[in-house]
């Protein structure tokens, strides 16, 4: 399967990326530059290892069982590594609306929200050789799981459930001082409820609800684009009201810039994050797969 045009462009030296708001964040591979403070190379080293670790735990889950959606879990990681580990998420609060929250709205992408959560020491990683089994790690988020905000599975929630909660701490006057954000696939644009949500959170002017979109080019039955056209997402999402900005979801800079132009903006953010399905394993990158099984473990490359 072909991936996107779009990917195409990221593979230059000098990478760029839009903001709704007229800003403009440029990344170049092998330095900082941006717009905004520069995280230090320390620390996007610190995050390249961290994410390293948490590929390994991924397809480790993928090699014990086949079932495990190893591809959405390995384009999605860089986001959550940069969330937990260079963002952070403020997490402290005696109510629910005194913190940050964090929904995985793209549920099957549960493995690499495991793999971060080991690494902060929540989940045993002995817990993580039993995904998907009885009185195991359940193969979807579960709020009953140490470290997990929401429960998701049912594609296209996501968005709906940061809306009452963003609507929450309005009421209880916290929006200014925290953040829900929401992790979404490409594919599950398809859901209309997330578009119905989208234009709620933008009529209400939920400003701390920051959605983030994994644009990997690929959904269940293949590339998004021949399933179901997305059009112009940038321009779906500003029309209804949202800031937008766009970032490389494997850039750990970008990415840190995005969240901060988030944390300035008066009304609601979505970031696109476009990701390689696969990204750190070579074939799967190339396929476009989502699973794997034990002959690959060796095949591992980042």
């Amino acid at each position: 399967m072909p991936f996107p045009l779009w990917w195409a462009s990221l593979g230059s030296k000098t990478k760029r990326v839009s903001c709704g708001g007229g800003q403009l964040i440029v990344s170049k591979l092998g330095g900082i530059a941006q717009a905004g403070d520069a995280i230090g190379i320390s620390l996007s080293e610190k995050l390249h290892e961290i994410s390293l670790r948490a590929r390994r735990r991924i397809i480790r889950m993928g090699i014990i069982e086949k079932s495990v959606h190893v591809g959405a879990s390995l384009s999605v990681l860089d986001i959550l590594v940069t969330l937990y580990f260079g963002r952070g998420l403020r997490r402290t609060g005696n109510r629910p609306t005194e913190r940050d929250w964090l929904i995985l709205s793209k549920g099957h992408a549960v493995p690499a929200l495991y793999a971060v959560l080991a690494e902060k020491g929540l989940i045993p990683e002995d817990r993580l050789d039993a995904i998907r089994a009885i009185d195991g790690l359940e193969g979807h988020p579960d709020y009953t799981t140490e470290g997990i905000d929401v429960s998701t599975g049912s594609l296209g929630q996501g968005l709906s459930i940061a809306a009452g909660i963003a609507y929450a701490m309005r009421l209880d006057g916290t929006e200014d001082r925290h953040r829900v954000y929401v992790i979404l696939g490409d594919g599950e644009l398809d859901e209309g409820q997330v578009w119905e949500a989208a234009a709620t959170v933008a009529h209400l002017g939920l400003r701390s609800v920051v959605a983030i979109v994994d644009v990997n080019g690929f959904q269940l039955d293949g590339p998004v684009e021949a399933i179901k056209t997305k059009g112009d997402l940038v321009l779906r999402w500003r029309s209804l009201g949202w800031s937008v900005v766009e970032v490389d979801g494997h850039d750990y800079e970008m990415l840190l810039s995005a969240l901060r132009v988030a944390d300035q903006e008066k009304r609601p953010t979505v970031i696109l994050a476009y990701t390689r399905r696969g990204k750190g394993l070579g074939f799967l990158e190339a396929s476009g797969g989502q699973h794997i099984d034990r002959k690959h473990a060796d095949r591992f490359t980042e």
